[in-house]
C-alpha cells in the first residue's frame, strides 16, 4: 500500500509561535473610542452617500472614510485616542467641517453635532483620497474580507481568496463550506451565480482576484434574502464605480506555482450629474493542475478481496475574459434608471493521466491500467439587468424593481483512452476508447420587487415579490471507438437530461430601533415548481411545494462595553442543477462522478447567541438543525464490481453546535492584528452503500492576519490558518495549516502600488483523508497549487474624488448559484 500522508515537524513549533504572537498582540492592546454624527442639507433633509472623512487635527492625515447611511448618520468605531475633525463632502455641496473634539476624556461615545451642507454653484475641486481599509472588518451581520487591502490576494483567483477567509473552508472536492457547514451560496455583486460543484470551483479559479473589491460572509441572512443557503451566503463583490468625473485604474500580475499564472485588467468610469456609465475588462491566462493519489480497498464480508494503488495527475490551462459595461441615468433627484451587461468566455483544453496497480486480497500486484483524459472546452455566459429605483418621498419610502435574463451554456468534447497491462509493462488486453460529446444550455429569467416604508424615525416595513423560470437542457452522448471503423453509441451512460423550474416568493420583514435595543423579524414565502425528465430512460418527476421561512432578530446594548444578540432563521437548499444532473464525469473506468436527478431539498433551523465587547471583540454561539442533508459522498455503485462514483446524497439529519470568536488587536500604531477562532461539531446521521452514519467530532479553525505599516509608504502582511481533523460525513480529513507573507509599496504619487506575495509557504495547506464503509476503504491525498509565488501593480488615473456607489445587483439570485448543470 502506498503511504500518502505525511507530518511536518515544524507545524506545531510554528502554530505555538503564532499563537504566542496573537496572545502577545492581545495583551499589548490600547483602549478605542467611537463617534457618530449626521449630514443634512439646508433644508434639514438627510443626505444620503456623503463621503465622511476622519481626520487628524494637528495635520489633517486621514484616518477613515465612511459613506452616510440613508438617514444621513454615519460611525466611525475602534479610533484611539487623541484630537480629531470630521470633514465632509458630496457632489453638488460645498465641503465642510466640524469642530476640533477629543477622544480619550470620557468612555462615552462622542457624538458629532449634525453637519449641514449648502450647494455649490460650482463643480467640487478635485480631492484625493488614500485610505487603506483593513483587510477583514467584522459588522453587526456579517465579516467583510476587503480583497484590495491585502497583500496575499496579489496575482491570485477567488477561490484562493475565500481559502483564505476566516471560517470558510475549500475542501478536497473544491466544495465550499463555512465554519464546517456546506450549503454556502456563491453570490456575485448580490447575484447567485450560476454554478455549482466543480464548475464553480473552475470559475473561481479563473477569475482574479485583482478584479474584486471585497468577499461578504452572511452566515444568518434575513427574510430579504432568498431561503436557500442552510449554512449562509458568501458575497464577491467586484470593483466598480466610486468616484467623480473620469477615473479608472490598470492593473497587471504574474504568479508562479506548480505552473504560471498571469492576468490583467482595466477599469473605467465617467460619471456626471446626470449619467454615469461604467466598465470593465480582466484576462486571466492561469494554468492549474491537481495531483489526486488514492488507495482504495474492496472487501467481502469482512475479507479483503483486492485493492487500487492509483494516482490521477490533471492539468487545466484557463483562458479566462470576463467583462462588464453599464449605464446609469438620474432621470430625477428621486429616479434612477440603469442597464448592466456582463459576460465571461473561459476557454480550456484539459489534460489528464491516470495509473492504476491492481493487488489481489493478500496485497500482491497482478496487474495496471493506465486513462489519458482529454478534453476541450468553450463555457460563455452573458447576462443582461435592468432596474429602477425610485423614492415615493423625502422621508425613506422607496421602491427598487429588477429585471434579469441571463444565459449559460457550454460545448465539451472528451476521450478517454484506457490501456490495460500486466506485471511486466506489456499490454495484456483491447484498449478502451470513450469518448463524449456534451451540449448544454440554461436560460435564467427573473423578475423582483422590493418597496420600503419607513415608520417613524426608527422603525422600517420592508417587502418584496419575486419569480423566476429556469429552463436547462444537456444532451450528452458517449461513444466506444475502440474500433475506430465502428463507432458504438453507449447507452448505459448517455443521457439527455431537460429541467424546468419556476419559483415564485415573496416576504415582508419589520426592523426598528429604541435607545437600548433593535428588533427585526421577518417571514419569506415561496413556491416551488419542478419538473424533470430523462429522455434516454423515460423517468421523470414532477414537484411542487410551498414553505414558509421565519427569520428574527434582537439586540440589545447593555451598556457602551457590551452587546448581545439572538437570532434564529428558518433556510433551504435546493440541489444544484449539476447535483440533479445524472450525467457521468469519467476519471478512468473505474471512478467517475455524477448527479443524483432524485435527491430532495434540505431544510434548516439556525440559531444563534452573539455578544459584542468594546465594541471589537466578538463571539458567537450557534446551533443548526438540518433533515435531508444533501451531502457529498464517494463509495462504491452497487452492483458493478470495484467502481466507484462521487455524487450527492440526502442524509437523514446533521446537527451542528459551533463557537465562533473574533478579536482585532493593535499591539503598536504599525501593526494590526485580526484573529479568528471557530470550533465546531457536526454529528450526521444516515446510511449509503449498506454502511449506517452516527458520527462527528470537534473541530477547530484558527486564522490569524497581520498587517505591518512601515516607512515609506511600504507595508508587509504574514497570515497563518491552522485546522484540525473533521469528520464530514462518512470522511475522516486529517489536519491543515498553511503560512503566508508579502510586501508591498507605494509609489507613482501612491497611485501606483507594487505587490510581492508568496501563499502557503511550506505547502501543507493540502486535503487529505480516509473514507470508510463496509465493504470498502479509501484513502486519499490531494496536491494542488495553494503554494504560489506572485507579483502585481496597480495605477489608479483619473479624478480620485470619493461619491456614491450604487448597488447593481439583480434578482437572480438563487438560480444562478444552481445553475452548474454542466458538468
Amino acid at each position: 500500500m502506498t503511504t500518502v500522508f505525511q507530518q511536518n515537524p515544524n507545524g506545531k513549533r510554528l502554530l505555538t509561535a503564532l499563537l504566542f504572537i496573537t496572545l502577545s498582540a492581545t495583551a499589548a492592546l490600547a483602549q478605542t473610542f467611537s463617534l457618530s454624527g449626521a449630514v443634512v442639507d439646508a433644508t434639514n433633509k438627510a443626505l444620503e452617500a456623503a463621503t465622511v472623512s476622519l481626520l487628524r487635527s494637528a495635520d489633517s492625515s486621514l484616518v477613515k472614510v465612511e459613506l452616510s447611511d440613508a438617514a444621513g448618520r454615519y460611525e466611525f468605531l475602534e479610533i484611539k485616542p487623541g484630537d480629531y475633525r470630521v470633514a465632509v463632502t458630496m457632489l453638488g455641496f460645498e465641503k465642510q467641517f466640524s469642530e476640533v473634539f477629543s477622544l480619550g476624556a470620557s468612555v462615552q461615545p462622542v457624538s458629532v453635532p449634525k453637519i449641514q451642507l449648502q450647494e455649490s454653484a460650482a463643480r467640487l475641486e478635485e480631492v484625493t483620497v488614500v485610505a487603506q481599509k483593513p483587510f477583514i472588518e467584522r459588522r453587526s451581520d456579517r465579516l467583510i474580507v476587503n480583497v484590495e487591502s491585502s497583500i496575499l490576494a496579489n496575482g491570485s483567483s477567488a477561490l484562493d481568496v475565500l481559502e483564505r477567509s476566516p471560517g470558510v473552508i475549500v475542501g478536497q472536492n473544491d466544495a465550499i463550506s463555512i465554519r464546517g457547514r456546506a450549503g454556502v451560496i456563491i453570490m456575485i455583486d448580490g447575484k447567485i451565480t450560476p454554478l455549482a460543484g466543480q464548475d464553480l470551483a473552475n470559475f473561481l479559479r479563473s477569475l482574479p482576484s485583482n478584479s474584486i473589491d471585497r468577499v461578504e460572509i452572511i452566515t444568518n441572512p434575513s427574510a430579504k434574502y432568498d431561503a436557500a443557503g442552510n449554512a449562509g451566503i458568501i458575497d464577491i463583490r467586484l470593483k466598480k464605480d466610486k468616484n467623480l468625473g473620469t477615473n479608472g485604474s490598470l492593473n497587471f500580475n504574474y504568479g508562479q506555482g506548480v505552473y504560471h499564472k498571469a492576468g490583467a485588467g482595466i477599469t473605467l468610469n465617467h460619471r456626471s450629474k446626470k449619467w454615469n456609465i461604467f466598465g470593465n475588462y480582466n484576462y486571466s491566462d492561469r494554468k492549474w493542475m491537481n495531483d489526486l493519489r488514492l488507495y482504495r480497498e474492496f472487501f467481502e464480508d469482512g475479507e479483503r478481496t483486492g485493492a487500487y494503488d492509483q494516482r490521477n495527475y490533471l492539468v487545466i490551462p484557463f483562458k479566462f475574459h470576463v467583462g462588464r459595461v453599464g449605464l446609469d441615468l438620474f432621470a430625477s433627484p428621486s429616479t434612477t434608471i440603469g442597464v448592466v451587461a456582463s459576460g465571461t468566455l473561459n476557454r480550456y483544453q484539459s489534460t489528464g493521466q491516470n495509473t492504476s496497480g491492481v493487488e489481489d486480497g493478500p496485497g500482491a500486484k497482478i496487474s495496471a491500467f493506465g486513462t489519458a483524459h482529454r478534453s476541450k472546452n468553450l463555457w460563455p455566459t452573458y447576462a443582461l439587468n435592468g432596474n429602477l429605483k425610485h423614492a415615493l418621498n423625502k422621508k425613506g419610502r422607496e421602491l427598487s424593481v429588477d429585471v434579469d435574463y441571463a444565459r449559460y451554456w457550454n460545448e465539451t468534447t472528451q476521450s478517454f483512452l484506457t490501456r490495460y497491462y500486466d506485471l511486466q509493462g506489456v499490454e495484456n488486453r483491447p484498449y478502451y476508447l470513450l469518448t463524449s460529446d456534451l451540449q448544454g444550455d440554461l436560460h435564467i429569467r427573473s423578475a423582483k420587487a422590493d418597496y420600503t416604508h419607513p415608520l417613524g424615525e426608527k422603525g422600517k416595513l420592508e417587502a418584496g415579490v419575486k419569480s423566476s423560470l429556469v429552463d436547462a437542457d444537456n444532451n450528452l452522448q458517449f461513444f466506444d471507438k475502440s474500433d475506430d471503423a465502428h463507432p458504438v453509441y453507449d447507452s448505459s451512460i448517455s443521457n439527455h437530461f431537460l429541467y424546468r423550474e419556476n419559483i415564485n416568493a415573496a416576504y415582508l420583514n419589520y426592523s426598528r430601533e429604541w435607545p437600548k435595543f433593535s428588533l427585526q423579524a421577518g417571514l419569506r414565502a415561496e413556491n416551488t415548481i419542478a419538473k424533470g425528465e430523462q429522455l434516454a430512460t423515460g423517468e421523470t418527476f414532477d414537484r411542487n411545494y410551498v414553505n414558509w421561512f421565519p427569520s428574527t432578530f434582537f439586540n440589545y446594548k447593555f451598556t457602551a462595553k457590551y452587546e448581545m444578540g439572538l437570532n434564529m432563521s428558518r433556510r433551504l437548499d435546493r440541489p444544484s442543477y449539476e447535483q440533479l444532473n445524472p450525467f457521468k464525469f469519467f476519471l478512468d473506468p473505474s471512478t467517475y462522478r455524477a448527479g443524483n436527478p432524485f435527491l430532495n431539498p434540505q431544510f434548516t433551523w439556525s440559531f444563534e447567541w452573539n455578544h459584542t465587547l468594546f465594541q471589537r471583540y466578538t463571539a458567537t454561539l450557534a446551533y443548526a438543525r438540518t433533515n435531508d442533508n444533501i451531502t457529498q459522498v464517494i463509495g462504491p455503485v452497487e452492483g458493478l464490481e470495484r467502481v466507484t462514483i462521487q455524487t450527492d446524497r440526502n442524509l437523514a439529519k446533521v446537527e451542528y453546535f459551533s463557537f465562533a470568536a473574533s478579536a482585532p488587536v493593535n499591539p503598536f500604531k504599525w501593526w494590526s492584528s485580526m484573529n479568528n477562532l471557530n470550533v465546531w461539531l457536526g454529528r450526521y446521521r444516515g446510511d449509503f452503500a449498506n454502511t449506517n452514519l452516527s458520527d462527528g467530532n470537534v473541530v477547530m479553525h484558527y486564522t490569524t492576519n497581520n498587517t505591518f505599516t512601515l516607512k515609506n509608504d511600504w507595508a508587509a502582511e504574514l497570515n497563518f490558518t491552522y485546522k484540525t481533523d473533521e469528520i464530514y460525513g462518512f470522511m475522516h480529513l486529517n489536519p491543515m495549516w498553511g503560512l503566508g507573507f508579502g510586501v508591498q509599496k507605494q509609489v507613482m504619487d501612491r497611485r501606483g502600488t507594487i505587490k510581492l506575495s508568496v501563499t502557503d509557504v511550506f505547502w501543507t495547506n493540502l486535503p487529505s483523508a480516509i473514507i470508510r464503509y463496509r465493504d470498502y476503504v479509501e484513502s486519499f491525498e490531494v496536491f494542488r497549487e495553494t503554494r504560489q509565488a506572485s507579483v502585481s501593480f496597480s495605477y489608479r488615473f483619473g479624478n480620485n474624488q470619493v461619491a456614491q456607489a450604487r448597488r447593481r445587483s439583480g434578482g437572480a439570485e438563487e438560480e444562478k448559484q444552481r445553475a452548474g448543470a454542466q458538468g
